[in-house]
């Protein structure tokens, strides 16, 4: 598949051809509602498109050509060019994908309700006639109202695409035909009064009288018809400055639409990759899903042969566990009777081995008890006889310090008095 200038994937759209109208109007209308910054971003990458129209890449970048010249130089030459056709057609096909989005119920109509719908949205200057041609191109059932829409907004599609509509088309040309009447009434009454001039000269003549009133009264009535004419015309004009002011306010919100629209196919890009993404994690979980539903199935028929085969061996196995664990009990009970003598036994022996050990015991306990009382008496004995040794050596000390003093005063007082030292040998 094809892609657009921002990477994204194209629809390969049929080209489709309307009997009665030429694809050069078509595909102008795929053209008309894009303004000239889009058309010449659109048509840069196209050389040999360019050199047949006899533009450049600098025109275009330039703004060196009008919306108009490019569509009337371009529009003869889609038809030879698949991708910009295919390109130009899935953004109308998006645009009016969106539109039908915004209309409540639309989906639910048929397909001539849905046309009569969007053609009363182009009468009330909603949608625009260029859109609503696309559409009626995309469906081959209602390729018959394409030249009544021509025909109702032939005048605005020539204004917008530069392309001229032959005379087969009866286009509604509301104030020009009534400026066209205008002059030819302007030149009818001037031709009047030329041919009244002429009466005037002859009016003298008995034979000219009946024709100067009938002229005079034809006059008069063209007059009448001239001033109704100007009335006309001067109220048409003022419905065609309201429906200027109107159609440019249109434009302005034609192009925030388009605005709106880009970001809405960018996001619609962005969410279809994640839709995307995501069938494909959900049919990988589809499938996962129905093994598992298949094993478990599986597995649970296994599981009801395995429960019952269970179910009837524990039966059976119950009752000759049952059996044995009542033989085991009773054997049991008889061990524990035996034990319990036996620990009766034991019991009673030790009662006996205690009590002597108590008396003994206590023969023990005395006897130590008169020892520790013999010791205490020694301690008492000991320490009365170390009293007094301490108090021997104290004043034992005190007579040894005196003795030091005395020493001291001695060595002071004789200190300086020569000493006689022997001789040497």
């Amino acid at each position: 598949m094809a892609k657009s200038k921002t990477g994204k994937t194209l629809r390969r759209l049929k080209y489709i051809e309307v009997e009665g109208v030429d694809k050069v109007y078509l595909d102008a209308c795929l053209l008309a509602h894009f303004n000239l910054g889009q058309l010449c971003e659109a048509l840069e990458d196209e050389k040999t498109l360019l050199a047949k129209t006899n533009l450049t890449i600098w025109k275009l970048k330039k703004g060196e050509v009008t919306k108009q010249e490019l569509i009337r130089k371009v529009s003869p030459h889609i038809n030879s060019n698949y991708r910009l056709y295919n390109f130009f057609a899935n953004i109308n096909s998006e645009m009016l994908r969106l539109s039908e989005e915004r209309f409540e119920n639309f989906s639910s109509l048929s397909l001539e309700e849905k046309a009569d719908y969007l053609d009363g949205l182009v009468q009330k200057g909603e949608m625009s006639y260029s859109i609503y041609i696309t559409w009626l191109r995309f469906h081959e059932l209602l390729h018959h109202r394409i030249p009544k829409v021509l025909e109702e907004y032939g005048e605005k599609f020539e204004e917008e695409t530069g392309i001229k509509l032959p005379p087969s088309f009866e286009i509604k040309r509301e104030a020009k035909e009534g400026e066209q009447m205008k002059e030819g009434l302007y030149g009818e009454l001037t031709n009047i009064i030329q041919t009244l001039m002429d009466i005037r000269d002859r009016v003298k003549q008995e034979s000219f009288r009946d024709q100067y009133e009938e002229k005079k009264r034809e006059v008069e009535m063209l007059q009448e018809q001239l001033k109704r004419m100007e009335t006309q015309l001067g109220s048409k004009e003022k419905q065609l400055a309201k429906q200027m002011k109107e159609t440019s306010t249109l434009l302005k919100k034609l192009e925030e639409e388009k605005q709106k629209v880009k970001q809405k196919q960018k996001e619609a890009g962005q969410l279809g990759q994640e839709i995307g993404k995501l069938r494909l994690q959900v049919e990988e979980l589809e499938r996962e899903n129905q093994l598992l539903k298949r094993e478990v199935e599986s597995k649970n028929k296994k599981m009801e042969v395995i429960t019952k085969e269970i179910e009837e061996r524990s039966e059976n196995r119950w009752k000759l566990e049952k059996v044995k664990l009542q033989q085991t009990y009773e054997e049991r009970i008889v061990q524990l009777e035996e034990t319990v003598r036996q620990l009766e036994v034991q019991l009673e022996t030790s009662l006996r081995d205690f009590e002597r050990e108590r008396i003994a015991y206590q023969d023990e306990s005395t006897a130590l008890r008169q020892q520790v009382e013999l010791y205490e008496q020694m301690i008492n004995n000991l320490q009365s006889q170390q009293q007094s040794c301490n108090n021997e050596k104290s004043i034992l000390v005190d007579s040894e310090g005196e003795q030091t003093q005395n020493d001291e005063w001695f060595d002071r007082f004789f200190g300086d008095l020569p000493v006689n030292k022997p001789e040497e040998v």
